[in-house]
């Protein structure tokens, strides 16, 4: 067994200085419980620590090939007798390479004097991208080439025919017979491109030309031995121009022509069994005996025999709501109630169960639904007793719609309440009443889920049928078009002329909020 994270485990001395340290208690009871809550914590430091078995490494076939692109970062390559500076181009061929071959896996090396990895083997274009990017060569104090510390570097990878991919100008390396026996017994392939021009640069230091002990300009050319290594070790030799791509061209073109191209590559895949399960649920067992006497944890666990599985029924809820959201979409609201009516019990089912009945035109059954929602929020409250209210005009039970406006009306001032209860008092029952725009009032009560709020605005618009923007058809013939509004309109502006004293409010309403139902603190 090995752990993932063994440094976790020093965190096991402050807690060990805290448990020595804290004040030591006289009850046992209490003594018990402090230790079972360490041993708790113990077990949790053990579970973080990710316990692992290591089980045996699988060799697996990956269909892309693997190629090492070895990029030169020393300061010659800041020399620009390639535009802007041999690095720049030898980067903008790297780039192209990449994304001209993305199927295939590569890993890139930064090197001077030594070598260093910069981005591991990958297939994900843009992270050699990045890694390329991230990388300045400014910032590098090592002097200098060698082409031999990178082939030592690149033998110690895991690959069996290593395809070696160098954009360098050849720095200081003389010795060809060393390179070539270091890429014949590491099994390098080499393909090198040559990132200068024959004739050289002169290197120069902020603006300034470098000189040497001599006095002499020190200029930077193509190490010759470069050519001769390529073409001696089986591999490909290349001469980079600034101007054109042909190199990518043709560098694709040779490794697509190699034979381990019809290949599959193995790679050594190393897997793990997770073990911090078993000390993460024995922190939680102790947990649980610490804050609970023994005999009452079998009641802690009893209830939980006979419950449903809470998971199943979430996932039953959103399924239920789904086909209840597209029944009323569709406008088939009885299918959208009996939806409802399957999702859990809440104030927010039981409010979109309302409103479907009140849509389906059951008024019965939404006020039977309403009148079962509890809850000790005034401002919802008085929102079941208006759309109980609009559900008792729609039935003609006029005297029952009274008392619901003013029961509504009993929690705090409401404009469409107090509309509604009026009219039924100015039109005294002796003209045909217009509830045409008694729906259910909008609901803005917080516990509602927003899901479940789409539903709900959709049965939702102020009680005054003289607003202008009540939309044609959406209820009955009283509020249906404009002209009709008109007309209703002149009725009551009529019969408020008639005898404008008895249209006030019933004496019900103040009954009520001389009682101080406005300031409710139980669900009713």
């Amino acid at each position: 067994m090995t752990f993932i994270y063994p440094w976790l485990f020093f965190l096991f001395i402050p807690l060990y200085i805290f448990y020595k340290t804290e004040p030591q208690s006289i009850d046992t009871s209490k003594i018990r419980q402090r230790k079972l809550l360490y041993l708790s914590l113990s077990f949790i430091l053990i579970a973080l620590t990710r316990p692992v078995i290591s089980n045996t490494i699988n060799n697996q076939k990956f269909d892309a090939q693997d190629y090492i692109i070895a990029i030169d970062a020393s300061y010659s390559m800041q020399a620009d007798d390639l535009k802007p500076t041999r690095y720049e181009v030898a980067k903008q061929n790297i780039q192209e390479l990449l994304h001209k071959l993305p199927k295939d896996r590569f890993s890139i090396f930064a090197f001077t004097s030594n070598a260093m990895l910069i981005s591991p083997p990958t297939t994900d274009t843009e992270i050699s991208m990045m890694a390329l990017d991230v990388l300045n060569p400014k910032f590098i104090l090592t002097k200098g080439t060698s082409i031999y510390e990178l082939l030592k570097t690149i033998s110690k990878t895991f690959y069996d025919k290593k395809n070696l991919i160098i954009f360098s100008d050849g720095g200081e390396d003389h010795n060809l017979a060393r390179l070539l026996s270091m890429a014949k017994k590491s099994n390098i392939i080499p393909y090198i491109v040559a990132t200068g021009s024959q004739d050289g640069a002169i290197l120069k230091n902020d603006d300034f030309n470098i000189k040497d002990e001599n006095n002499n300009l020190v200029i930077s050319r193509i190490n010759p031995i470069l050519k001769d290594f390529a073409l001696g070790s089986g591999g490909k030799y290349y001469e980079l121009d600034s101007d054109s791509n042909a190199v990518v061209t043709d560098l694709i073109s040779d490794l697509g022509s190699s034979s381990q191209k019809n290949e599959q590559t193995n790679i050594q895949v190393l897997s793990f069994t997770e073990l911090f399960y078993a000390p993460l649920l024995l922190a939680i067992f102790f947990f649980f005996i610490a804050v609970t006497k023994i005999h009452q944890l079998y009641l802690l666990f009893l209830p939980f025999l006979f419950l449903p599985n809470s998971s199943h029924a979430v996932l039953l809820d959103f399924y239920h709501l789904d086909k209840a959201n597209k029944h009323y979409h569709e406008k088939q609201y009885l299918n959208s109630a009996q939806e409802f009516e399957k999702i859990t019990p809440s104030v927010e089912s039981y409010y979109n169960l309302g409103v479907s009945y009140y849509k389906a035109k059951h008024y019965k059954k939404a006020i039977e639904v309403f009148s079962k929602i509890k809850s000790t929020d005034s401002t919802l409250k008085q929102k079941l007793f208006y759309n109980m209210g609009n559900c008792a005009v729609e039935l003609k039970k006029y005297d029952r719609a009274k008392i619901y406006y003013s029961q509504a009306l009993a929690l705090g001032f409401d404009e469409d309440s107090f509309y509604n209860l009026s009219l039924l008092y100015k039109l005294s029952l002796k003209e045909k009443i217009d509830v045409s725009a008694m729906m259910p009032k909008k609901d803005s009560h917080k516990s509602i889920k927003d899901s479940q709020q789409s539903n709900t605005k959709k049965d939702e618009s102020k009680s005054s049928s003289s607003k202008s923007n009540q939309k044609a058809g959406e209820s009955s013939a009283g509020s249906s078009s404009a002209e009709n509004k008109k007309e209703y309109q002149e009725k009551l502006e009529k019969s408020d002329k008639i005898n404008k004293s008895q249209y006030k409010i019933g004496y019900k309403a103040y009954e009520l909020i001389n009682k101080g139902y406005t300031n409710e603190k139980h669900p009713w």
